[in-house]
């Protein structure tokens, strides 16, 4: 079963987005992040697969969305049906290595169920594809007790390139 939930934190209003279609371009890279992590919440394994791109895939050893689905499909450990999605407002992802400029955004995995509740929290860089479709081109763990901020974001993105083997 998918769950929406509405977005949290911030959302550029004004250019420095990039371009005068920078709230509108800001929003639908949010809500990509957002759904990639959804989908794995949901198990929608083709889904997770499917919005990442192929250089990410690669960089992880899968080099087609049905390898993909098949690494990631192991067992979990614990149910996290409780489990909740949130992202920070995004930044501006300049070109660096092998990745495209794009948004940054920290997409947050909380579980109130666990004591402590369990944070886990991805720095992504989403990138357009050909179709406009934004799609996540790298993907950083961030290890921070607190929701990460755009700050965070910006310097996992900048300090972990993801190299193609």
């Amino acid at each position: 079963m998918a769950v929406t939930l509405p977005l949290s934190g911030c959302v550029a209003t004004d250019d420095s987005a990039g371009g005068g279609e920078g709230k509108e371009r800001v929003t639908a890279a949010i809500e990509a992040a957002r759904a990639q992590q959804q989908a794995q919440l949901d198990h929608d394994w083709e889904a997770a697969c499917e919005a990442r791109t192929e250089r990410l895939r690669r960089s992880m050893g899968m080099d087609t969305v049905a390898e993909c689905v098949e690494v990631i499909t192991a067992p979990k450990p614990r149910d996290n049906s409780d489990a909740r999605v949130r992202t920070s407002e995004a930044i501006e992802a300049p070109a660096l290595g092998p990745h495209p400029a794009g948004i940054g955004v920290a997409v947050g995995v909380i579980v109130d169920s666990r004591r402590p509740p369990l944070v886990v929290q991805t720095a992504m860089r989403l990138v357009p594809d050909k179709r406009g479709t934004w799609l996540v081109d790298q993907m950083v763990n961030i290890f921070e007790s607190e929701i990460a901020d755009s700050k965070a974001v910006r310097a996992e993105l900048a300090e972990r390139v993801t190299v193609d083997d």
